[in-house]
């Protein structure tokens, strides 16, 4: 474990704005692309993040790529979440992503992810948007779609509480994926128990958000604290409550709170 991972995991035990200096740090170090530089400001952006300091995100962002991107290292093989913190530099700081993109695209070696990831992205803004290319974007507030062909269909119309774990995850996932929140809900008012999948309550938060029922969204968003895991070690926080403008709106002053100084993920297993 480097000192960027173990700052990181300190970090995650709900250190994460009294680690923030030392992450900056790092993160502005020269040279880092095979070290933990990388690490240090992936980590960093995603508590300025939840911080609101989208446009010294997406600012962190571009020097980083600027400077390491020609040592062609680690940082390469990246995407998640430099081309987050561009584009949310435009949707939040009024900082335009597409000249960043561009200039970060000129400092990566060719045929490295992060390269790739980011012409695809500055292709896609001005078809798409900044939103929809943010992370777990959905159709919130859309129609309901067909349970033909979906996995776990079948069993939408079994008693809940008679089905097994992998059973009831199936039933979530069906519902998720066929967007019928309303039957979600009534589960969830029938039974009390919340999905088991990070994704899933983040699914259910953002309908609530549709609907102005903010005290349900915000339920929903605590519940998806405990549900998250990081991927890699440099994973921090879960970054989507706060860059998703739908999911923004049941991002309380007490979810927010939550997130930066509860223990989450692996730490905050040791520390039951």
């Amino acid at each position: 474990m480097n000192k960027s991972e173990k700052i990181i995991s300190d970090a995650r035990k709900g250190n994460f704005v009294a680690d923030l200096p030392d992450l900056l740090e790092i993160a502005s170090r020269k040279g880092g692309a095979r070290g933990p530089v990388w690490e240090a400001a992936a980590a960093a952006v995603q508590v300025l993040f939840w911080t609101g300091e989208f446009a010294q995100a997406a600012g962190l962002t571009q020097a980083l790529i600027e400077s390491d991107g020609p040592l062609g290292g680690e940082l390469c093989d990246q995407s998640v979440p430099f081309r987050s913190a561009l584009l949310a530099g435009q949707v939040y700081a009024d900082k335009p992503a597409a000249p960043r993109l561009a200039a970060c695209v000129e400092r990566i070696p060719d045929g490295r992810h992060l390269r790739r990831d980011l012409e695809w992205t500055s292709q896609e803004l001005p078809r798409q948007g900044a939103e929809p290319l943010l992370p777990c974007h959905s159709d919130w507030g859309g129609p309901v779609r067909p349970p033909e062909g979906v996995i776990g269909a079948g069993l939408l119309d079994r008693n809940y509480l008679d089905l097994e774990g992998k059973q009831r995850r199936l039933v979530w996932e069906a519902l998720c994926e066929t967007n019928d929140f309303a039957r979600a809900h009534q589960l969830l008012s029938d039974t009390g128990v919340e999905p088991e999948q990070y994704s899933i309550c983040l699914w259910m938060a953002g309908w609530y958000a549709t609907r102005g029922e903010v005290e349900h969204g915000e339920r929903m968003m605590l519940a998806a604290h405990s549900r998250w895991w990081p991927f890699a070690k440099w994973d921090a926080l879960p970054d989507a409550p706060v860059l998703q403008p739908t999911l923004r709106l049941v991002v309380t002053d007490k979810v927010r709170d939550h997130y930066l100084t509860r223990p989450i993920g692996p730490e905050a297993q040791t520390a039951e």
